[in-house]
């Protein structure tokens, strides 16, 4: 356990893992690294452990995250790691003006940072990375597309004296997306964690998974079958103008009535004023994705939360061709009428009475319990809170993010409070949105309930992650029978297996090169 030896490690801080020293001298030989590994098996300790060694060569280390509260938490841990003045260890975000900043990256060893301040920052030259030895980037598997981990790493790639090292619980199952994150972050090593190796084994704690599944009323039925005849009528008639030859059943598939979208959107750009009835196609797909919309919250999420959708498409949408197209719609009328009956008699989604009963039944047997309940929706969050904070001994707050056209978010700095009094017990069931999906280190959390499925796997393994991390933990995921809840769920799982897949077999195939090694980063 040498690496954990280090005169910047203060003695006792830290737990020494066999697999951890592993994985801190593979990166040491191998250089810039993806590190995959489940959540709670300590990858910030990895990123502190190297940060000490690069401190220890004069190089400082530079730590981005996703958001605010994930950046706090990495400072409050690397302060409590390394054996360096707390002083020096800093975090930078939006909230610290420029001139602020420009002085603590000349004072500070430590920083850590979200993404994109740091992308500013260099843009304006208020940074010198060529000080930096070190850069992690933590969630790496955002570093696709024009997110600011692309632009960050393109820019250290280009001074070229620094280790990058991507930490991760889930990059993905598509083995293009694992080498877009790979490229992007100038990686040339892959390193896998799971739960079976030997030497992970005696660390993690157990995690039981339940399904609890329950029925869909008759009344919603009815609304899912109006819904989806709609669907299917307006899909005959793109059917017939050879629009597509879409196969019936993607049609009730989001992603890929957004493929369909983006292409006739990229006709009508090419040849919209010679073929008008291309706009009439788009109207039609938008009204496909909004009834697509409607059906997946009148399935998971209940009449309130399809109510309140209606509710906005009329006020916003009312006067567009697409907004016509649906609202006017007998099919849609008729599951609009039910809708609001549903509202006004307070009738439930049965899934809601079974997290009301999961909770309660939760806090009896353990009154110090804390409970995550993860949904997607914020209108479905907000009703949640209200509802469970009508059961006895339950303190519920709402987790989401910061404030969107339609919605009021959280701050950063509230964010950040909601997490303090869900670790001090003061709050015991924690509603989040997909913001606490991401890094929350919150160890006393014994129980993740998931509202609805996911057919992300990298928001299934996230979201998973949340409970076990010092002590056994238990998972339920609320599946309504024959909806799209019980599809997200194996579409999730089936992601998750070949992402394994496509991970070991690019790491046994030797299809990323080996790097130079450490010395070449250090000038020696």
């Amino acid at each position: 356990m040498e690496f954990f030896e280090h005169p910047l490690i203060k003695p006792q801080s830290i737990e020494k893992r066999a697999y951890q020293e592993r994985l801190i001298n593979s990166v040491l030989r191998k250089g810039s690294t993806l590190v995959v590994a489940p959540t709670a098996l300590g990858k910030t300790i990895i990123a502190a452990v190297l940060a000490a060694h690069f401190l220890g060569k004069g190089k400082n280390v530079l730590m981005v995250a996703p958001t605010k509260p994930l950046a706090m938490q990495h400072q409050k841990t690397l302060k409590k790691v390394l054996n360096i003045p707390k002083g020096e260890i800093v975090l930078i975000t939006g909230a610290k003006p420029p001139k602020q900043r420009y002085l603590l990256y000349k004072e500070a060893r430590v920083i850590s940072a979200t993404p994109q301040c740091i992308e500013n920052d260099i843009k304006q030259k208020l940074i010198d990375l060529s000080k930096f030895g070190l850069c992690v980037f933590d969630e790496a598997h955002r570093a696709v597309g024009n997110y600011s981990y692309v632009f960050i790493a393109k820019k250290f790639k280009e001074q070229g004296s620094s280790l990058l090292l991507g930490l991760t619980a889930s990059p993905g199952h598509e083995k293009e997306r694992i080498a877009e994150i790979c490229n992007n972050l100038g990686i040339k090593n892959i390193e896998i964690v799971t739960l079976e190796d030997e030497d992970v084994k005696p660390y993690i704690s157990e995690i039981k998974l339940e399904w609890r599944k329950v029925e869909l009323p008759e009344e919603f039925k009815q609304i899912k079958k109006a819904l989806t005849d709609f669907i299917r009528e307006n899909a005959l008639k793109l059917k017939e103008l050879s629009v597509t030859k879409m196969p019936r059943q993607d049609y009730f598939n989001r992603a890929k009535l957004l493929a369909l979208q983006r292409k006739i959107s990229s006709m009508i750009e090419k040849r919209g004023r010679e073929r008008p009835e291309l706009y009439t196609l788009a109207a039609r797909v938008a009204s496909l994705i909004k009834a697509n919309h409607a059906l997946i919250l009148i399935e998971t999420q209940g009449p309130k939360a399809l109510w309140a959708y209606f509710q906005r498409l009329y006020e916003k949408d009312r006067n567009t061709k697409a907004g016509k197209m649906f609202l006017n719609n007998a099919n849609v009328a008729r599951a609009a009428l039910i809708t609001k009956k549903l509202v006004e008699s307070n009738a439930k989604h049965p899934k809601l009475i079974m997290l009301a009963k999961i909770v309660r039944e939760q806090l009896n047997e353990n009154p110090n319990s804390r409970i995550i309940v993860f949904n997607h929706y914020r209108d479905s969050v907000e009703l949640l809170e209200k509802e469970l904070n009508e059961l006895e001994n339950v303190k519920a707050k709402r987790f989401i993010g910061q404030a969107k056209r339609e919605s009021k978010g959280m701050s950063q700095k509230e964010q950040a409070k909601a997490i303090e009094e869900f670790e001090s017990n003061k709050i015991n069931v924690l509603i989040a949105t997909s913001v606490g999906e991401e890094g929350l280190d919150i160890p006393a959390c014994d129980l993740v309930i998931f509202y609805e499925a996911v057919p992300s796997e990298i928001r299934h393994i996230q979201r998973r992650g949340r409970t076990a991390r010092v002590k056994s933990g238990k998972v339920i995921i609320l599946l309504t029978k024959g909806t799209r809840d019980e599809a997200y769920y194996w579409v999730a799982r089936r992601k998750e297996r070949k992402m394994l897949e496509q991970l070991k077999d690019m790491k046994e195939q030797n299809k990323i090169a080996k790097q130079q090694t450490l010395s070449s980063y250090l000038g020696e």
